[in-house]
Formats: C-alpha cells, structure tokens, sequence
C-alpha cells in the first residue's frame, strides 16, 4: 500500500446514513422534479389522448439502463459511480475520468439552470432582484448539502414528498371532477391506435424520457447508504414505477380535462390542471413546483460533489477534493467548488444550449455504462458467451445501450 492510499483510508470518510425509504425519496425527487411539471403541457399537446402511452414507453426504453446501474452498483457502491464503472468495464483510465467529469458538467449545468428558471416563479411569491435571489438559494442549499447528508437528503425528501402530493392531488382531482372523462382518457387510444399513433407515441416517447432522467444520481451516495448491495435494487426499482405510475396517472388526467392545443401553449401546465379540476388552487400547484425546482437544485448540488469527492479518491484528480469533514462527513471543499460554479453560471451565462448538451452527455453516459456491464461479464466469463451466467445480463445492457444510440441520434437531429 503507498503513503498516498494509506493517508486516504484514515481521513474522514462519508457517514453510511441513508436508508431505504431515504434512498427512494431521493430518488423520486430527481426525477418527479421540475420536469414533469413543464414537460406534460408540450407532451400533452404532441401527443394528445396518447401521452400516458408515451410516458409508458419512454418508461420502458430507460428500464434495461436502470437494471445495468442496479447490477454496477451492488458491486462497486462507490461515489462517482459512472467512472468506477466504465473503468472496471474499458480499463481505460482517461475515459472513466472523461465520464466522472462529464456527470459533474451535467450536474452543475443543470443546477444552474433550474436556479434561473425558477427565478420567475419565486418572484410571484417573493419581490427580490433575481441576482439577489439566485445566490440566496444556492447558499442555502449549499449550507444544506455542507450540513449533512442525512440533513440534506431530509430537506430533499420533505420536498418530494411535497412534489408527489402536489401529483396526488391532481390525480384524485381529475377523478372527482369527472370520472367519465378520465376513464375514457385511459380506454380510448387502445380502440384508436394505428400506425399514425405509433409514430405519435414514438416521437413523444424520446422528449418524455427526459422525464426519468435522474435516477442514476442515485448510485453517487452509495457510500452514504447503508447496506448498499442490499438497498439499491428495490430503490431503484420503486423509484422508477412509482415514477411512471404518476406520469401515466398525471397526463391522462392532463389530457382528459384539458385540449392538446391548449395545454401545448400553457406557460404553467400543470396549475391550468388544477383549475379545471375545479377543486385545486392553482396557486398552490405553482407553490408546489417552486419546491419541485429547488429540489433539483439541492439534489444536484449533491451529486456532483459526491462525484467529484469520488474522482479525488479513485483517479489523478487533486487530493484536496476528497476532504471530508470530519464533524459533518460531507466533502466540503468539493460541495464548495461545485456552488461556486453553479452561482458563476446562473449568474453571468447563457444556458439555453448548455442544457441541451447535458441531454445528450446523458446518453453518452448511458451507453458507457450498459457498455461496462456488457465487458465485465464477458470478460469475467473469459470472452465466451457460452459461460456466460445468464442471458439476460448481457441482453438487457445491450438494449440499454442501443436505446441511448438511437435517443442521442434523435436528439441530434
């Protein structure tokens, strides 16, 4: 063992402190976040009566990519996840590193970018400049994230739990205002479909993927979890029905209420829901997904630090990234590092096309990993696929991957 090792192995090391039910709300507040309350009205109005199916099979193109982290992570339950893993798949140490600091990039764009965005919406409840506003909520929630992981990671599930009630409330609020609608929403594609609205489907289905972007954050706490190998299957299982269960539940209500024209042009979906539910104050939806946004900043602000905490302990990166608090057990210096950048991008630049890019980063992700499953197991098996443990572990990734291939292409078009 080298000096360098040994001195790594009797610093302060991150507290195992997450649960199961703490892991799932995590979860659930990546990806129920700000995007299904933005993305259902441009769905709605693509898509019309078929968007619940759109969600559905935008549901199904991600699941082979959630069993390859589920797999990966029970193995190696280690922050930044993603590079440990095409490491051990490619044995290629510059392009586990490229992959670590590409998580990180989407990580604090996206943080950047939910800060400006919900700029508007705070400033509906509250008159402050929008420069005094942005750098007042990413100190807060970088004190959050300093604080502690359980702390932090309860603030998140609070807001979850907020942003899934919010959900539930539209829901039984579509029902009561009218069932005969609702049922009809849910019936009524099956007697229709052909192959215009499976072309319809289709196209929606790759903006509605977006939707479940996130639960792979997920697997950069694992040495924050307790039980790891235990915790991380149903937790990512849970988190990736519940989440469908709610977009379907979500947009059928959307487009039975509401016409596809008129939800497409809505600046705020999901409060126009509410109001012709007749029993939700719209109001209280847009309070509702201020949080949601604010989640995502939190969330975000979280995971690219524990990204960044793992590239210092498991590559060439700078040693002083990996300095964990030793009251607190959070990386501090890297939980710093990451608010700066964010405050600086909120601040002085345009995000716009920066957003699109970490769309697409997320594929190449994507790809590398169902990829590093795919050469473990072979390699593991001596490159024969007859030795092979089981099918399924080497065709599930490869549909993950080629499902990323071909929703990159299609974003790039």
């Amino acid at each position: 063992m080298t000096q360098q090792t040994s001195d790594r192995d009797t610093r302060p090391q991150l507290a195992r402190r997450l649960t199961l039910p703490l892991l799932i709300l995590y979860g659930l507040g990546v990806t129920v976040g700000a995007g299904i309350y933005v993305l259902i009205g441009e769905i709605g109005h693509q898509a019309g009566l078929f968007a619940p199916h759109a969600f559905l099979l935008a549901a199904f193109l991600i699941a082979p990519t959630t069993y390859s982290f589920s797999k990966l992570v029970t193995r190696f339950p280690v922050s930044a996840g993603e590079a440990r893993y095409v490491e051990e798949g490619f044995r290629i140490k510059w392009l586990a590193v490229t992959v670590g600091l590409l998580v990180v990039s989407a990580g604090i764009v996206s943080s950047a970018t939910i800060s400006v965005g919900s700029i508007g919406y705070v400033q509906e409840f509250i008159t402050i400049p929008s420069t005094v506003l942005v750098t007042g909520i990413i100190v807060v929630f970088t004190g959050l994230a300093i604080v502690g992981i359980r702390a932090s990671v309860g603030v998140a599930a609070l807001f979850t739990l907020i942003e899934v009630g919010g959900l539930l409330l539209i829901i039984v609020g579509g029902f009561v205002a009218d069932t005969p609608a609702i049922w009809r929403g849910i019936t009524a594609p099956f007697a229709m479909f052909d192959l215009t609205s499976i072309g319809l489907v289709s196209a929606s289905a790759v903006l509605a993927f977006y939707a479940f972007i996130g639960f792979e954050d997920m697997v950069n706490v694992a040495e924050e979890v307790k039980e790891p190998e235990k915790i991380f299957p149903p937790a990512i299982a849970v988190t990736l029905v519940v989440t469908m269960a709610l977009y379907f539940l979500v947009s059928t209500i959307a487009v039975s209420l509401v016409d596809p024209d008129t939800l497409g042009t809505s600046g705020a979906p999901i409060s126009l829901i509410a109001e012709r539910t007749g029993l939700i104050s719209p109001d209280l939806l847009s309070g509702i997904g201020v949080m949601a946004a604010l989640n995502g900043i939190l969330i975000q602000i979280i995971m690219a630090s524990r990204v960044l905490y793992g590239l210092s302990r498991q590559a060439e990166m700078p040693r002083f990234l990996s300095y964990v608090h030793p009251r607190t057990h959070t990386p501090v210096t890297a939980t710093l590092i990451v608010a700066g950048v964010v405050l600086v991008l909120a601040l002085a630049f345009p995000l716009a096309r920066l957003a699109e890019t970490t769309s697409q980063i997320t594929f190449v992700v994507f790809t590398l990993v169902n990829g590093a499953l795919i050469a473990i197991t072979l390699r593991e098996a001596g490159w024969k696929l007859a030795q092979v443990p089981s099918f399924q572990i080497i065709a599930i990734p490869a549909l993950g991957a080629l499902g990323s291939v071909a929703l990159m292409l299609v974003s790039l078009m």
